[in-house]
């Protein structure tokens, strides 16, 4: 007599509940977005994380049927907002603007309250932007050897200036610099526009900068640009030789964005997210706006850019560790 107790039956309990569990995947996905959506960017008003989601949100709006709001949620290096949406609900309806300092922080930060890696789920590289190295006009230094050669008979001699310590750019250069094996001076100041004023004002001797603030001093004349930091020369400098050109094959340090949601989000709407991301920077308008930022398009799907995210990660722990910038 059959007792509804061997394998077959234990078998046939086994497929209903995947059947059951992939019902509710396909029932939240045809659900989703229920409300409106935030899009947390946890940098201040301006920047290429808080421009690209302005760029980005009205398009997942109208893809998505539901308002797509920008909220600022500014402080500790990023971390603020970052945690905001690791704490959130995992349905789909909180998005992080994601930039570096998802990956530094778990090699930056002793006591963090969550971690990046572990509590975010990548949805999609949107693009990247490069880093410049610049002297002063005034500067003899013509090119990244000459800085390196000068900066090996002189050790400690030579100085540059970041918009602050453990900034994705103030890493850029201790990457540089412990590839190159030169010990430049940090000097971190409290943004940009700090930074720059000291280079032109001669109280550095370099620079190292996201490439769009930079570039108008390039092409007036008042700084030199040595080299950039991506893979590829950028367009709007196209005499600029990268790092990796100047002797340095592979390296590649960029300010890039893209958008994680909270893990533990269903697949099937991290699928949907990334998707719709893809179709909105595939839109030529949205892709001038954010090339014109000085912005390269790159786009990977979730498991690419957890995967870049994993190689950054081990990247930034590197320059990290060589800069001593770890804070409690």
């Amino acid at each position: 007599m059959y007792s509804g107790r061997g394998p077959l039956a234990r078998s046939a309990v086994r497929a209903a509940a995947v059947l059951a569990a992939l019902a509710l995947v396909h029932t939240a996905s045809a659900q989703y977005p229920s409300k409106p959506i935030r899009y947390v960017v946890s940098f201040p008003p301006g920047g290429i994380a808080d421009i690209t989601a302005r760029v980005v949100a009205p398009k997942l709006a109208e893809a998505l049927g539901q308002p797509v709001v920008v909220e600022q949620r500014v402080g500790a290096g990023g971390n603020i907002g970052a945690e905001a949406v690791a704490r959130a609900e995992p349905d789909g309806h909180t998005l992080l603007s994601a930039t570096p300092p998802v990956a530094i922080a778990q090699s930056m930060y002793r006591n963090l309250r969550f971690n990046p890696r572990r509590d975010l789920a990548p949805v999609a590289l949107i693009g990247d932007v490069p880093n410049i190295l610049v002297v002063g006009a005034s500067s003899p230094v013509k090119t990244l050897r000459d800085l390196i050669e000068f900066a090996r008979r002189n050790p400690g001699k030579l100085n540059y200036s970041s918009l602050g310590a453990g900034t994705s750019v103030h890493l850029a250069a201790e990457l540089f610099k412990y590839q190159a094996k030169v010990f430049i001076v940090h000097i971190p100041y409290r943004g940009a526009p700090q930074a720059m004023m000291a280079l032109l004002a001669g109280e550095v001797d370099m620079m190292m900068d996201a490439l769009p603030p930079s570039i108008a001093q390039v092409r007036a004349g008042r700084t030199r640009a040595l080299a950039v930091t991506s893979a590829r020369r950028a367009p709007q400098l196209p005499d600029v030789p990268t790092v990796a050109e100047s002797g340095f094959p592979g390296f590649e340090v960029t300010g890039w964005v893209g958008i994680s949601t909270t893990a533990g989000t269903p697949p099937a709407t991290i699928a949907r997210l990334e998707a719709e991301i893809g179709k909105a920077i595939a839109n030529p308008e949205v892709a001038s706006l954010l090339e014109r930022q000085g912005m390269a398009l790159r786009f990977l799907g979730a498991k690419e850019f957890g995967a870049f995210i994993d190689a950054e990660i081990a990247k930034f722990a590197v320059a990290v560790k060589y800069s001593g910038a770890a804070v409690d």
